[in-house]
C-alpha cells in the first residue's frame, strides 16, 4: 500500500497520534478487548473478529436441519449442491461486498456467473433472473440481523423461482435465532451461522465471505492464514522496534483526519475495483460520525493533481485475508483515536424508519413524493442549468458531492452518471463520489446523514419500468418499494439540514441522464 500526497504536517501529525497511542497503552487494550478504549458504550460486544483462529470454525444447518461443526477447508463439500449456470447473492453491504471481491479476485473452480443483488431495482432484478432456468441457479440470502428489507424481499421472489430446488439450490447466512434463518428452514434450504459478536462490515473472514468463497470454489485456508500472519503482525507492542501494520495505518487514518486530507482517493489495482467499495462502507460507515469525516473516494475518472484535503493510497490485492484483517485493525485504532464508536451505525436506522413509512403508504395507494422533488419534464434546459448551478454554487469549503443515483447499474447509466459526477467534480473543485441506491444507504449513507455537515447531495431518481416486479405476497412492486427507499433518504437529509436536491426522471431515463450531464457543463 501506498500514499501519495503527505507532507510534513501529516508526517508530524502521525507522530503526534504515535505518542497519544501509547501513551494509551492502545495495543494492549484493543486486544483485551477494553470497550473504554472507544467510547464505552459496548465497543467490547464487537471484537470478534480479533479471533481469526475461530472464523475458520463454522457452523452449518443442513437442508435436513441437522446441525454441522466444519472447518473451514471442508467448507465446500457441506455446501455443495447441484451444478449451476448463476449465482445470485441477495444481501446488502457488509453482507455482500467481501463476497464480491472474493469472487472477482481469488482464482475459483466454478465458472458459473456470480451477480451481487444488492438493490431493489426492478430492471436489475429483472436482468439477473433472466435467461437462466430455476433449475439451473443458486441462491445466497445473507442478513446479519435476518430482517434486511432488501435481502428479505429478494429472497422471496427467488424462494418463488425456485420452488422445491430451494432445498438443494438456496443457502442463507445469518446470525443464529434471526427471521432468517426461520425462513430459510421452512424452505428447506442451508443455513450458515455467523457470529453475534461480528458487525456486518468486519465479517467478510467469518461465514459472509467464506461461505459464498467456498461455493465458488475459492480455497479459503490461504485467505484465513494471511489474515492470521497479519493478526500477529498487529499484536506487535507500541514501544517494540517491529512496525505494527494495523497500528500504522490506523494513526494514518487519524492524522490524515488531523490535518483535514479527509479525503481519501483510493485506487484499486486493475481486476480488483471492488476492493475500492469494501474499503469505502467500512472507513465511511465506522468512522462518519459527529465531527468526524473520513470520506473514501473512488479515484477512477476523477481528476488528478494535488488539493489540501486529499490524500491518495492505492490499494493492495496480495494477501487479501491480510488486508481484510490490517484494514478491520486499522478502522478500530482510528476510531478510538477519533473518539467514535466504530462499530455501530445510528444513522443508517434513521432512513429506515421513514422509508417504512412511505412504503405502508405504497401499499395503500398513495404514491405522493416528498415535498421539494423536481420533476425533470416540468423544467427547461435553461431552467435546469440555472437549477444546478445555484445547487452546486453551495458547495461547502472543505466539502464533497455526491451523486445519488436510484437506478439500475447498467452500463450507460454508469457510464452517464460517471461522467455527471467528473464534471461536478470540475465545477466544484472538489471530491465527489457516485452511490447507487439503494446499496450505498448500508455504506456510505452513515457518514452523509451522522457525519459533519460537509456534503453537497443531487438525488437522481425515475418511475419504474412497465415491467415492474411484484413483492411475493405483497400488494406492492420492487420499483415502488426503491422510491419509498430514495424518498426516506431525501427526507432526512432535508430533516438533517444538508444541501440536497432530488431530480426525478419521467420517462427515457437515458434522454434524461443526458440532460443532466449537458446542464453541468
Amino acid at each position: 500500500m501506498r500514499f501519495h500526497n503527505a507532507d510534513t504536517g501529516l508526517t508530524a501529525a502521525v507522530e503526534k497520534r504515535r505518542r497519544e497511542w501509547r501513551d494509551l497503552n492502545g495495543t494492549a487494550r484493543l486486544w483485551a478487548r477494553d470497550g473504554s478504549l472507544w467510547t464505552d458504550s459496548g465497543e467490547e460486544e464487537w471484537l470478534g473478529w480479533l479471533d481469526v483462529e475461530r472464523l475458520g470454525r463454522l457452523t452449518l444447518l443442513g437442508a435436513n436441519g441437522e446441525r454441522i461443526e466444519t472447518e473451514a477447508a471442508a467448507l465446500a463439500e457441506h455446501l455443495a449442491g447441484p451444478p449451476f449456470d448463476r449465482c445470485l447473492l441477495l444481501g446488502m453491504g457488509g453482507s455482500a461486498l467481501g463476497a464480491d471481491l472474493l469472487w472477482r479476485a481469488l482464482p475459483r473452480q466454478v465458472a458459473a456467473e456470480f451477480i451481487v443483488l444488492d438493490t431493489t431495482d426492478p430492471r436489475e432484478i429483472g436482468r439477473a433472473l433472466d435467461g437462466v432456468d430455476p433449475v439451473n441457479l443458486r441462491v445466497i440470502a445473507a442478513s446479519k440481523s435476518g430482517g434486511t428489507l432488501e435481502t428479505k424481499l429478494a429472497f422471496e421472489l427467488l424462494l418463488d423461482r425456485l420452488g422445491d430446488a430451494a432445498s438443494v439450490s438456496a443457502l442463507a447466512i445469518t446470525d443464529p435465532g434471526s427471521a432468517l434463518e426461520t425462513r430459510a428452514r421452512a424452505a428447506g434450504a442451508t443455513v450458515a451461522f455467523g457470529h453475534p459478536d461480528i458487525g456486518g462490515r468486519f465479517s467478510v473472514l467469518s461465514a459472509f465471505g467464506l461461505a459464498p468463497a467456498a461455493v465458488a470454489g475459492i480455497d479459503v485456508e490461504p485467505l484465513l492464514l494471511s489474515a492470521q500472519r497479519m493478526a500477529d503482525a498487529c499484536r506487535r507492542s507500541d514501544d517494540g522496534d517491529e512496525t505494527n501494520p494495523g497500528v500504522e495505518l490506523g494513526l494514518l487514518l487519524a492524522a490524515a483526519h488531523d490535518c483535514g486530507r479527509d479525503k481519501l482517493y483510493l485506487h484499486a489495482p486493475d481486476g480488483c475495483a471492488e476492493m475500492v467499495g469494501w474499503v469505502e462502507q467500512l472507513l465511511a460507515e465506522s468512522l462518519g460520525k459527529g465531527d468526524v469525516l473520513l470520506l473514501p473516494v473512488a479515484a477512477a475518472g476523477l481528476p488528478a493533481g494535488p488539493a489540501p484535503d486529499r490524500l491518495d493510497i492505492e490499494l493492495v490485492p496480495a494477501d487479501l485475508g491480510g488486508e481484510f484483517f490490517r484494514w478491520e485493525f486499522a478502522t478500530a485504532v482510528a476510531g478510538a483515536l477519533l473518539g467514535v464508536n466504530p462499530f455501530d451505525q445510528p444513522d443508517v436506522e434513521s432512513s429506515k424508519v421513514v422509508t417504512r413509512r412511505y412504503v405502508e403508504r405504497m401499499r395503500a395507494g398513495d404514491t405522493t413524493e416528498p415535498c421539494g422533488v423536481v420533476r425533470l419534464r416540468e423544467v427547461s434546459a435553461l431552467g435546469l442549468s440555472q437549477l444546478l448551478g445555484n445547487h452546486l454554487a453551495t458547495f461547502p469549503e472543505g466539502g464533497y458531492a455526491v451523486v445519488s443515483a436510484y437506478l439500475d447499474r447498467g452500463s450507460r447509466n454508469r457510464e452517464l452518471l460517471q461522467t455527471l459526477r467528473r464534471r461536478i467534480a470540475v465545477a466544484t473543485g472538489g471530491a465527489s463520489v457516485l452511490g447507487f441506491g439503494p446499496s450505498f444507504l448500508h455504506s456510505t449513507g452513515q457518514a452523509h446523514k451522522g457525519g459533519p455537515n460537509r456534503g453537497l447531495f443531487l438525488q437522481i431518481t425515475a418511475d419504474p419500468p412497465a415491467s415492474d416486479i411484484s413483492v411475493p405476497g405483497e400488494n406492492l412492486t420492487f420499483g415502488q418499494v426503491q422510491l419509498a427507499q430514495a424518498w426516506g433518504d431525501y427526507e432526512v437529509l432535508v430533516q438533517r439540514g444538508r444541501r440536497v436536491l432530488a431530480v426525478h426522471i419521467d420517462g427515457d431515463i437515458e434522454t434524461g441522464l443526458r440532460r443532466l450531464v449537458d446542464a453541468v457543463g
